[in-house]
């Protein structure tokens, strides 16, 4: 090989034409060896594909035009943008009682003012900066999203070969799932792609039988672990994934567990300290939010607050949920999988899923993007069942192309249709901010984005308002049972509050909109009457002439059916009508 290079040299051929001064002398293609050709070529290849990944996910994330959870928003962006420019974030109670690291909302934060800072450089104006800020977040999860993807098809690569790897990818592109909430800035989906990168990674040619015994890279194998750890610190729940993985390794591994032990150990401590510099930061006081997660989530049950799910429901409804027209094929996989050797890859990825969903199944408050994680397992496991089955190359393309284009109306309606509403309403809002002052949401808590999705400039005046849920925090367990949130008691009384809570000098100021559910009806007949008058006219808000009732002046779909009664019907905004 030496001889090789050494004779491809340019500067070994007496031919070769002497460098103009000044000029440094680049080998041209023909003069590199075979690898080193094969090598660029490669690298050409890959790189075509992950820029081609990142298209297709920034076009995935500017079309997803629905809404599926709060936590999109408020357990990232909100704190972010409160940490960026402190202007009228709403910052929930779980940041108030530092349950959560800041980790996660820090690459947001760090988005927010690198952006703001490049729109200032190009002098660019207050509303054209404000829209940059509302797209940035979505444009830097999408190349996360086309990350988990080239990681899963790198994991099948690696493990089973490139026909398996692209079925893989294939998979990862055409799931539903993957396209409805790959792109939304959710912890758990960041914790996906962070998964996958590290099971990518993972020392596989030391802890399972590959067929071919090979080299381990402890490079890889650092950061690896450096992913593992910071999955972990995002969602203290991924810890059951490398725990189930970590056994393997430290039965499996012989004479080279000692070092894999001491390899994760240090880098383990290494990312807890780094993250805890980062809370210290953001909360002002040393804390470990991990630990405070599981006593709130665990020792005080404080989840079941949000809802409680049957045992079988990550069974009947989670996975079918992820998996859509794939999961007859995954379930088939696991199947295999679980009956391989114990030293297989298959056979340990197989064991993470089944007891990482059994432990969840034991726990009251189930959603389905809590198994989001082992999604890219799920995938891998699929692929090489597919590229297995005793069936021709045409039949399995067949099989791929079937399952993916049932994928592609479930991707449609649930990023396109299904809660559209809540999202185009802070559309309208933003964009007839000229027109308002203010605006209050009576819908249940936490239906729409907030201050960090408007694009509205960073020194807008526009206040808002909405209804809250905070849980019982630091209510006694007598206390709880009887816990009402605001929300609720509105709900259960819309007069009742409207009276007690809205008006001049109370909780809530009368806004110059108002936001509601369509099913809430005629938003005047809440208005409380003093004296044969409605409670707003005469007086008004300051500075502005009186109030007889509001009207409808903007109205938008949201759903075709809503599980939660209180969310049926349009989305209606209400003006307010001023007297003549």
């Amino acid at each position: 090989m030496s001889s090789s290079r050494a004779s491809s040299s340019p500067s070994s051929s007496p031919a070769s034409p002497s460098p103009a001064p000044g000029h440094s002398r680049t080998p041209s293609i023909s003069k590199l060896t075979p690898e080193t050709r094969k090598q660029l070529a490669t690298f050409s290849i890959h790189s075509t594909i992950f820029l081609s990944l990142i298209s297709l996910r920034i076009l995935n994330a500017v079309t997803n035009r629905t809404f599926f959870q709060p936590d999109e928003y408020f357990q990232s962006l909100e704190p972010a943008w409160d940490a960026a420019f402190g202007d009228g974030a709403w910052v929930t109670w779980e940041w108030q009682q530092q349950l959560r690291s800041f980790l996660h909302p820090a690459i947001f934060a760090v988005l927010f003012k690198s952006v703001n800072f490049l729109c200032n450089l190009l002098h660019l104006s207050p509303q054209r900066t404000a829209d940059f800020l509302a797209i940035s977040p979505r444009i830097l999860q999408a190349i996360f999203c086309a990350l988990g993807d080239w990681s899963t098809a790198r994991l099948a690569g690696r493990l089973w070969g490139s026909d398996v790897g692209w079925i893989a990818l294939c998979l990862s592109l055409g799931s539903a799932w993957q396209w409805f909430c790959g792109v939304r800035t959710f912890a758990n989906s960041l914790e996906t792609v962070i998964t996958g990168v590290g099971l990518g990674l993972w020392p596989w040619e030391l802890v399972a039988s590959m067929g071919v015994k090979r080299r381990v890279d402890w490079v890889e194998t650092r950061w690896a672990l450096a992913a593992a750890a910071t999955a972990c610190v995002l969602r203290p729940t991924n810890v059951l994934i490398w725990g189930c993985l970590g056994a393997f390794a430290v039965v499996n591994a012989g004479r080279r567990r000692v070092r894999l032990v001491v390899e994760a150990v240090w880098i383990g401590l290494t990312v807890l300290s780094l993250n805890a510099l980062i809370d210290r930061a953001y909360y002002g006081v040393w804390t470990f939010p991990p630990l405070t997660f599981l006593k709130f989530n665990v020792l005080h049950s404080l989840s079941v607050f949000y809802g409680s799910n049957p045992i079988h429901y990550y069974l009947s409804q989670g996975l079918p949920l992820l998996l859509t027209s794939f999961l007859p094929l995954t379930l088939f996989a696991l199947y295999r999988s679980l009956s391989s050797p114990p030293t297989s890859p298959s056979f340990q990825l197989a064991s993470t899923v089944l007891a990482v969903t059994t432990i969840y199944s034991c726990i009251s408050h189930k959603e389905a993007r809590f198994l989001y994680p082992l999604l890219p397992i799920l995938h891998v496991l699929a692929a090489n069942t597919l590229q297995n089955l005793r069936i021709s190359d045409s039949v399995r393309n067949r099989i791929l192309v079937v399952m993916i284009a049932l994928n592609i109306p479930v991707a449609y309606y649930g990023s396109m249709v299904h809660q559209r509403g809540v999202i185009d309403v802070m559309a309208h809002l933003s964009s007839t901010s000229d027109s308002w002052n203010s605006a209050g949401f009576l819908m249940p808590c936490h239906s729409t984005p907030w201050r960090a999705s408007m694009p509205l400039p960073i020194s807008s005046d526009r206040k808002m308002w909405a209804l809250t849920c905070e849980p019982p925090v630091t209510l006694s367990v007598e206390e709880r049972r009887t816990y009402v949130d605001e929300a609720d008691q509105f709900y259960n009384n819309p007069k009742g509050f409207v009276r007690w809570y809205v008006g001049d000098g109370k909780r809530y100021e009368w806004p110059d909109r108002i936001v509601a559910f369509e099913d809430l009806g005629d938003v005047n007949s809440l208005i409380p009457v003093v004296s044969g008058t409605s409670a707003l006219s005469g007086t008004g808000l300051p500075g502005l002439p009186g109030v007889s009732s509001y009207e409808v002046c903007w109205r938008g779909f949201n759903s075709h059916w809503h599980d939660d009664w209180r969310r049926r019907g349009e989305v209606v905004v209400w003006c307010r009508k001023s007297l003549k």
